[in-house]
């Protein structure tokens, strides 16, 4: 029992000390927890560990590209990477440019080329009107009723031309003197029923008698060929500059677009050279292919292109150019027909007709010249023919004139009858003869529209499904050379 209480003793010693141990543990652990409080806050880098952090995995991968890229695999995936690139850049653009030229076309001989015919309808509908009414004051009395109807007729038609004008100025491109266009034409129908009202005016007191109906008659004249035939003149110049330019510009040749086809075919045997250097074999049937379909795209749009430019361009301007001075020819024939019919009116000196018969004479025959290549031979010989018959009874007007009898000048003016020599008779075949002209002569043109658009017909998209198969078969050529790597 003695023995035990010492051990007891130690054990309580021992306790002591494992306690204090303890509390010195805890204390030196709480001396040192400003440590973890250091690590959690925010280390201060510095601009090159930030940029050596965020670039470092970037340009890992870059190294391992560019280390892939200088095998052989590697070269190949890159070149056919970019030969694809390249021929689907080129057959893309080719593809677009076709399918805009074909649209275009299609704008021009649906709605900018009828404008251009609107606008001639018109200018010649409001001459020919103007023509229609002096004559009927030749005689007093009653109008006969086929004078009435071709009068009322021509003005109809220049109604309905000039709204079709605004129509079409709707499917135009804006920027081709869209407003300009508006105005004239809103000018013309703004003086239109100002001008129908004096005629009918004038054509009363002529019914009546009355020779004031001469005057409204000048009047009214005076309106249609100072302003409404100034203002259509414009009008169809700037529509036929315009029909002009956008054929010029259709039948241009792409060369833009066509250069990026070549350039992708001189890619493309680029590449088979590469191939050859690399494996030592001379043919590859996919690249082959591939070469054949992109010369077909070439050569279906260099046909295309040389088509458009024989139809758009010599084969227009062939056609072109008789309508306009066969246009020009039939409006100065009809003033001076007016000229004719003022002069028996006013009982006037008729040297200013005949200076403007001369013009209007030679202005005729350049028409005939001009559309004689290509028009009906037995029209043209007609229409020279009218006209001859025309200088004739022009000149026989000219002598009954100057010598005062006025009762033998009417019967030049307005005889129609078969078998007479009369002004009107000459002026109404020649005139015929001129209307027929020029509706052959826009005839020729549409066709030549037509087939420059015919031209264009199916080539974009041929060219972009040749594109893709070509792209396909660089493909299926390269999977063998591609194979013996894996």
């Amino acid at each position: 029992m003695r023995e035990a209480a010492p051990v007891a003793g130690r054990q309580g010693d021992d306790d002591v000390v494992a306690v204090s141990a303890e509390r010195v543990g805890v204390a030196e652990l709480s001396d040192d927890a400003w440590l973890d409080e250091l690590e959690d806050r925010p280390e201060n880098r510095g601009p090159r560990s930030f940029i050596a952090e965020t670039f470092t995995g970037p340009l890992r991968w870059v190294r391992r590209f560019i280390d892939f890229a200088e095998t052989t695999p590697g070269k190949i995936i890159a070149m056919m990477t970019v030969l694809t690139l390249a021929l689907f850049a080129a057959g893309w653009a080719m593809s677009q440019s076709m399918a805009q030229r074909q649209d275009s076309l299609n704008m021009l001989i649906e709605s900018t080329e009828p404008m251009s015919n609107s606008a001639h309808l018109l200018y010649t509908s409001l001459s020919q009107a103007d023509t229609v009414a002096t004559t009927n004051f030749i005689s007093p009395g009653t109008v006969g009723p086929h004078e009435v109807t071709l009068y009322r007729a021509s003005l109809d038609q220049a109604v309905v031309a000039a709204n079709d004008v605004l129509e079409s100025t709707v499917d135009t491109d804006p920027n081709a003197n869209r407003d300009d266009i508006r105005d004239l034409v809103s000018q013309v129908q703004r003086n239109l029923p100002l001008y129908a009202g004096l005629m009918e005016r004038a054509t009363t007191n002529q019914r009546l008698g009355n020779p004031v109906g001469v005057a409204y008659m000048s009047q009214a004249s005076g309106i249609m060929r100072e302003r409404m035939l100034d203002d259509a003149s414009q009008l169809f110049e700037l529509s036929r500059q315009q029909v002009g330019a956008e054929m010029a510009r259709l039948a241009s040749p792409q060369w833009f677009p066509l250069s990026g086809l070549v350039a992708a075919l001189g890619f493309l045997l680029l590449a088979q050279w590469a191939l050859w250097r690399m494996f030592r074999r001379r043919l590859n049937k996919g690249f082959l292919a591939a070469t054949v379909m992109m010369i077909l795209a070439i050569g279906w749009v260099g046909v295309s292109n040389i088509v458009a430019f024989q139809s758009g361009a010599v084969g227009f301007e062939r056609a072109s150019n008789p309508w306009e001075e066969l246009t020009t020819a039939r409006i100065s024939a009809q003033e001076t027909r007016t000229d004719e019919i003022f002069a028996l009116l006013r009982r006037q000196s008729v040297d200013e007709s005949a200076t403007s018969f001369t013009g209007t004479y030679g202005v005729v025959q350049q028409a005939f010249d001009a559309a004689e290549p290509t028009a009906d031979p037995a029209l043209v010989a007609s229409g020279r023919a009218a006209l001859e018959q025309w200088a004739r009874t022009h000149g026989a007007l000219i002598t009954t004139l100057n010598e005062g009898r006025f009762d033998n000048a009417i019967d030049l003016v307005t005889v129609t009858e078969n078998g007479s020599s009369s002004s009107a008779q000459a002026y109404q075949r020649l005139d015929a003869a001129l209307e027929e002209l020029i509706s052959q002569s826009r005839a020729d043109m549409r066709d030549y529209i037509s087939a420059s658009l015919d031209a264009t017909r199916a080539v974009s998209g041929a060219v972009l499904v040749l594109t893709v198969l070509s792209i396909l078969s660089i493909w299926v050529g390269i999977r063998r050379r591609l194979g013996e790597y894996l």
